[in-house]
């Protein structure tokens, strides 16, 4: 009689097969971190453009209008945060350019953020800006599209979820535009 041989090990499909399995746990990982990671910044840039509106109107709440604005003196004054400052420059939290400037015979201000993914587009274009006296915005642009607040009389928000979804594209080349008074 001959002796049975024990087997250690595994064989290769069995490795194949357990390979497999921890490259699809990492790559659900890798996506969970992501979409985690993703939440984050959407909060984030949602509390920068709160922030920059609320420093903004604080500083120039007693000058007569907005003609002193300007990149230098915000980040020199500390108005802009610090997360947001990159040299001379100004940047959200995807990296994307934000420019400040007034507009309109310098009775009102305006704020852009530049490069913006679908998801941040979307949440930043619903953003709550309060009705009555207490809101300053006077228009959101959405790439090319113009949405007028209506002020002291607005009793929703000046962009439909509808409307916030078409006017953002499905990339990473978003550019939202408030107006401020």
């Amino acid at each position: 009689m001959e002796k049975q041989k024990s087997q250690s090990g595994y064989t290769l499909i069995e490795a194949i097969m357990f390979i497999g399995v921890i490259a699809m746990l990492a790559i659900a990982v890798i996506n969970l971190i992501n979409s985690m990671l993703d939440k984050y910044r959407i909060s984030r840039v949602t509390q920068q453009i709160v922030d920059l509106q609320k420093n903004i109107d604080f500083r120039f709440s007693a000058a007569e209008n907005f003609g002193d604005l300007e990149s230098k003196l915000l980040t020199g004054e500390s108005i802009v945060p610090g997360d947001m400052v990159g040299g001379n420059k100004i940047y959200h939290a995807y990296k994307g350019e934000v420019t400040i400037k007034s507009a309109q015979q310098d009775s009102v201000y305006e704020v852009t953020f530049k490069d913006l993914p679908y998801n941040a587009c979307t949440e930043l274009a619903m953003i709550d800006w309060m009705t009555g006296y207490n809101s300053h915005l006077v228009h959101i642009k959405v790439n090319s599209k113009y949405f007028t607040w209506q002020g002291k009389n607005a009793t929703k928000l000046p962009m439909e979820y509808d409307n916030a979804i078409t006017a953002c594209q499905d990339n990473r080349n978003n550019v939202i535009t408030w107006q401020f008074q």
